[in-house]
């Protein structure tokens, strides 16, 4: 599950991070964390995005 999230979070940053469409802002990575009892991962992009990556499944906002 480890490795299932580790290749989340870096999906998810690089479409946060990256340029894609036009007119996008791309958003500054500012923390990332993991509650070990849970094995989730928390994501804090810009200045008030949040993400949530589980062990099971995809990340949500």
């Amino acid at each position: 599950m480890a490795f299932l999230s580790a290749i989340r979070l870096y999906r998810l940053c690089y479409r946060l991070t990256n340029i894609i469409y036009p007119g996008w802002q791309y958003r500054s990575i500012e923390l990332v964390r993991i509650d070990e009892r849970t094995g989730r991962l928390y994501v804090l992009a810009g200045e008030n995005l949040d993400f949530e990556i589980k062990p099971t499944r995809g990340y949500e906002p």
